[in-house]
């Protein structure tokens, strides 16, 4: 975990094996074939998804296990918890994000370059209770992640700047991107990638013939949260069954 506190992320290789990636593919196939029914973003069995209808994209599924029940049960599974827990500091989690990410090949879809802290409502919503940022994403690659078809950008050790984006509209400081050295997270099916709500990141378009399809969960610590979520209202509590130790910065 070193790496998380000193980049504001980290990789952790083969979190998920084969069959649990296959797993994923299915819940995502599912999802991707009923949002092509769909006239425009809907919200569907507990789910939102989020698209556009014509020409089709599909951006993302919020709270995606509602519509995908093979997906709903990793909310709780171990090796997102533990990390979550060891992270924040408590094994008393609050779930506020499941999602499906989709990039599928010529569809235009990116991220611009943002803090999480934007989405969650940082000052207004949102309060950070214990110092630490107060929130972990935690994202698995069911596909190769690689250099074309629009992989995550982060902006190494920008975690330190602490939460800088317009409170309203999450635009971020000129200065912040000026000398900014931003690195490609790439990643095998099962790989996983952490990261805390002040690292600055974004993402491309896929260029490639292959698509590009994350399953993200997203944890944050009682009392913080007082947004309401699609699917899961202001949070579904959560614990890990055996928090572990979070190596110091100084290790």
């Amino acid at each position: 975990m070193v790496q998380l506190h000193r980049e504001g992320f980290a990789v952790i290789p083969g979190a998920f094996d084969a069959a649990d990636v296959a797993r994923m593919a299915r819940g995502f196939d599912h999802l991707l074939q009923r949002a092509r029914g769909l006239p425009g973003t809907s919200d569907l069995d507990g789910s939102r998804f989020v698209l556009d209808a014509d020409p089709f994209r599909l951006h993302r599924v919020v709270w995606c296990g509602g519509a995908a029940p093979e997906l709903a049960t990793y909310g709780t599974d171990p090796r997102f918890l533990q990390l979550a827990a060891a992270a924040l500091g408590t094994s008393e989690l609050v779930q506020l994000i499941q999602q499906a990410h989709y990039k599928l090949p010529g569809d235009g879809v990116d991220f611009g370059w943002h803090q999480d802290a934007s989405n969650r409502r940082y000052g207004t919503e949102f309060t950070d209770v214990g110092g630490n940022g107060s929130y972990l994403q935690l994202t698995v690659a069911v596909d190769p992640m690689t250099a074309d078809n629009g992989p995550l950008r982060m902006v190494p050790g920008s975690h330190r700047l602490g939460f800088v984006a317009h409170p309203t509209t999450g635009d971020l400081p000129d200065e912040v991107l000026a000398d900014a050295e931003p690195v490609d997270v790439l990643l095998e099916p099962g790989d996983m990638a952490i990261f805390g709500p002040f690292v600055v990141h974004g993402s491309a378009p896929n260029r490639s013939s292959q698509p590009r399809r994350l399953f993200l969960q997203g944890y944050t610590v009682p009392g913080a949260n007082r947004r309401v979520y699609p699917g899961c209202g202001t949070g579904i509590a959560r614990r890990a069954p055996r928090p572990l130790r979070m190596t110091s910065p100084a290790a």
